[in-house]
């Protein structure tokens, strides 16, 4: 039945995406969206968030790597699986930068 289970590999890089991704959500500017209007940024992105976001990218493509690389079958299912949510998370950093920034709403 533990054939079936990852390794310590696919589960430290699903984690990673999962975690990383869910941190990073929670660390960036607040987002609003006025209807019919779009969405935009209350506050400008700092480089702190810049910085942590790519640091925490890099671990999660790493994390992917190594279990994809050097794991079981199953971890290397759950490095695809991982995978695909470490491009959603770098989707959802990469649009930090065309979002506008302006004044938060009353």
């Amino acid at each position: 039945m533990t054939r079936y289970l990852p390794t310590s590999r696919g589960w430290a890089a699903l984690l990673t995406a999962l975690l990383g991704g869910g941190i990073y959500g929670f660390m960036v500017s607040v987002r609003y969206v006025q209807s019919g209007f779009g969405t935009f940024l209350g506050e400008p992105v700092s480089p702190a968030e810049w910085v942590s976001g790519g640091v925490l990218i890099f671990l999660c493509v790493a994390a992917c790597l190594e279990a994809f690389r050097r794991g079981s079958r199953v971890d290397r299912i759950v490095a695809c699986v991982a995978g695909l949510l470490t491009f959603l998370f770098v989707r959802e950093f990469l649009s930090l930068l065309f979002l506008p920034v302006r004044q938060a709403p009353v």
